[in-house]
């Protein structure tokens, strides 16, 4: 029997029985679509958790001295987190690299914001700082993120930014008066005339959290969006309304207290992207700011230590192993955000085991089905397969007649699930979408389609179908065509 005729063979039989196999496979269409539905579904929730959330594949290292009260002692000689302690965990294995976090250590506050909602507010300023290099990509604006009062070498004025001109080899800033208009001053582009400095200099740049934003969106403007006095005039913002947006900061003063024998500093600061690296309820800068200002405001001991290290690995599979060697093998403590992150995702994905053991359940009891419909119709057949083994046909061509039919089933009855599954899932969002409140990130979709997800349910659907067909193909192959043909 060649393949074209084997082909043949099949469709003919499907056609002659459609009923049978559409009834057959109406179960391997529900366990499919369940199957489909609580996969995508797990996978959407476990993105928007672990990956928007938490980070999951972020470790920070915390200092456990601070916590405990012990700083200036104890930790690896030396007590904190430091240069020494950022060399031991780069030496971890599977370690890619190590980059220092350190706090703003003085009070200070932020004033501004007359662009966004008509007149400036003044708001406590919390921030941090970081390395640079490792958030390179996340400045959207044509103001880098990076220390902007480092000395720059240069050959030509070409070679300085905004506000500055090439002196003697370094990059200086220009000479200004905060009394000239911006059309005359100097300082254009990006840079600014510093009101006590009386020169040209540029904005801090800033980076802050996706998370900030959501928490504003989905909390802070909707409880204050029908409330009187400017709360009620706060606009729902983006990442792109922000870009770009200055205020100033005053540091050593805020609204709670002010730093003791230091006068304050107003600087003017610049929002220039949005990164997972940045910190969540404030703030980030370059990590070289942080360090001047800890250091002028709170003495040197504080610009020392660091308060907490960003690990990266160089898989995410070894991102376990790395945080269990730094834990038990460097004695130093993760932040509770890994802890739940790691809860989370446990949860998300015992959740989405329990919803997909129902479905093979649903998918066990299909094939039980199968085997019924297929054995019935091989009894009904028994005359038509005696004829065809009369003529030649061997046991293995037989089998792989009815073999080929439920193959064929569980394609079908594959591609229907999954296109049901979709629909539940479009049908969810939608309700999602209209009946659900804004709240910190809330997501476009709770599904995530993946390529791999659809040849997981096709290859499913036809596997149980195949299951459910083996004892009738079997018995199939067993007729005697005498027998058969005699009507015994």
């Amino acid at each position: 029997m060649n393949f074209e005729r084997f082909i043949e063979l099949v469709t003919q039989s499907l056609g002659r029985n459609r009923r049978h196999f559409l009834l057959s496979g109406v179960g391997v269409v529900i366990g499919i679509a369940t199957l489909f539905f609580f996969t995508s579904l797990g996978e959407g929730v476990r993105t928007t958790v672990l990956e928007d959330v938490f980070v999951i594949d972020q470790l920070e290292v915390v200092d456990p001295a601070a916590g405990a009260g012990l700083r200036g002692g104890g930790l690896f000689g030396g007590g904190g987190l430091n240069d020494r302690t950022v060399q031991r965990v780069e030496q971890v294995p599977g370690v890619d690299g190590v980059y220092p976090k350190m706090k703003l250590t003085f009070p200070s506050r932020a004033s501004g914001g007359e662009a966004l909602v008509g007149s400036d507010m003044g708001i406590e300023f919390i921030a941090d700082g970081i390395p640079p290099e490792i958030v390179a990509d996340d400045a959207q604006d044509n103001l880098e993120f990076r220390d902007h009062e480092a000395p720059r070498s240069c050959v030509d004025d070409g070679e300085c930014p905004d506000g500055h001109t090439c002196n003697g080899g370094e990059c200086a800033p220009i000479t200004c008066s905060p009394a000239q208009q911006p059309s005359d001053s100097p300082c254009q582009g990006a840079s600014y005339c510093h009101g006590e400095r009386r020169q040209c200099a540029l904005p801090i740049p800033l980076l802050i959290s996706p998370y900030l934003l959501e928490v504003y969106n989905g909390s802070v403007h909707t409880a204050l969006a029908d409330s009187d006095g400017i709360g009620g005039n706060l606009p729902r913002l983006s990442e792109e309304l922000l870009i770009g947006f200055e205020f100033d900061i005053i540091f050593g003063e805020s609204f709670m207290g002010r730093t003791g024998g230091v006068d304050s500093r107003r600087e003017r600061a610049r929002l220039v992207g949005f990164s997972d690296r940045a910190m969540q309820l404030g703030a980030t800068m370059p990590l070289e700011y942080v360090i001047r200002l800890n250091e002028a405001f709170s003495g040197e001991e504080s610009a020392e230590y660091y308060h907490s290290l960003l690990v990266d690995a160089e898989r995410n599979e070894d991102v376990a192993l790395v945080a269990q060697h730094i834990e038990d093998e460097l004695g130093l403590e993760l932040s509770d955000r890994h802890q739940q992150a790691e809860r989370a995702g446990l949860l998300i994905l015992l959740l989405t085991l329990l919803f997909n053991l129902i479905a093979l359940i649903i998918l066990a009891v299909s094939a039980i089905n199968i085997t019924h419909t297929f054995t019935m119709m091989v009894m009904e057949r028994r005359r038509e397969i005696g004829l065809m083994r009369a003529l030649g046909a061997t046991k293995r061509q037989i089998q792989a007649l009815v073999i080929g039919e439920a193959t064929v089933v569980g394609f079908f009855a594959g591609l229907t699930g999954i296109a049901v599954g979709i629909g539940a899932g479009i049908l969810v969002d939608t309700a999602f979408d209209n009946y659900v409140g804004e709240f910190p990130f809330k997501p476009n979709t709770l599904f995530s389609w993946s390529p791999w997800m659809f040849g997981l349910a096709i290859a499913t659907a036809i596997f149980f179908c195949l299951l459910g067909a083996f004892l009738p193909a079997r018995r199939a192959g067993g007729v005697d065509p005498a027998e058969a043909l005699r009507g015994r």
